[in-house]
């Protein structure tokens, strides 16, 4: 199949034309559990069976001790009427054993720390009264979940002594990243996260997939990043906006 290329179609569809052991890296956000007007299912099982289909196909075409990365958060449901109370539902904590049972092994959790002000405030009336129970934490943060496919090797067997990090990488897995507010996608995945995973989990020249590719960030930092990429996005005005932002750097 055609690489340096984002395919307009489902993801599984993308992937069924790849072979297996064909993909360096995967980084990818997946839609949040009808937390969007695109990302809507029945139920979280419904949800997370569609993720694991999709997860599945992903490792067999991911390469053996390459890593798979991927951008997810508790999602808040509102309450419905002053009855009834909001809820969280903990993707990231569904992710990682649906993840395992595919295949892959859990190698880091980063957390992604935003600014305070990037979040919904959720803590206006405990400010107010500071009663006890009622406390209610601004969420700033989300998950970058790292998980690798094994191998029957080391994965020194993989490592190259080239496309080296340079300094002021991060050194802890709390990284502090303003998100995207310049970026029309309603959920946009920030450039300076992206590019930091690809630098760190891949190589020059290596082929970089993003199943859920959106508005093309992670597209657009591989090819800054002088790495191949995929993309599939099933939404043809989301593609259009990510082939916009691919365009400037497709003659370099």
């Amino acid at each position: 199949m055609k690489i340096n290329k984002i395919y307009c179609e489902s993801n599984l569809d993308t992937m069924s034309r790849m072979p297996d052991n064909y993909i360096d890296l995967i980084v990818t956000s997946p839609p949040y559990f009808n937390a969007r007007d695109y990302s809507q299912y029945k139920s979280v099982q419904d949800y997370l069976a569609q993720m694991k289909e999709i997860f599945t196909m992903a490792y067999d075409r991911l390469k053996e001790s390459r890593m798979c990365v991927v951008n997810i958060s508790p999602v808040l449901v509102e309450r419905e009427k002053r009855s009834k109370q909001s809820y969280r539902i903990p993707l990231p904590f569904y992710f990682v054993p649906m993840m395992e049972e595919i295949g892959f092994e859990f190698l880091e959790d980063i957390i992604w720390v935003k600014p305070d002000g990037a979040a919904p405030n959720r803590n206006g009336g405990f400010y107010r009264h500071r009663k006890p129970i009622a406390y209610k934490p601004n969420i700033v943060t989300e998950y970058v979940l790292v998980f690798k496919k094994p191998a029957p090797f080391l994965i020194d067997k993989v490592i190259k002594n080239e496309s080296l990090v340079e300094d002021g990488y991060e050194r802890t897995n709390v990284w502090k990243i303003n998100p995207d507010t310049s970026n029309s996608h309603p959920a946009p995945f920030p450039q300076e996260l992206a590019e930091k995973v690809i630098k760190y989990y891949s190589y020059e020249n290596d082929l970089v997939y993003d199943c859920f590719a959106g508005s093309g960030t992670t597209l657009k930092m591989a090819k800054i990043n002088n790495r191949n990429y995929i993309g599939s996005e099933i939404s043809s005005d989301y593609l259009k906006i990510a082939e916009e932002r691919m365009n400037p750097f497709m003659n370099d």
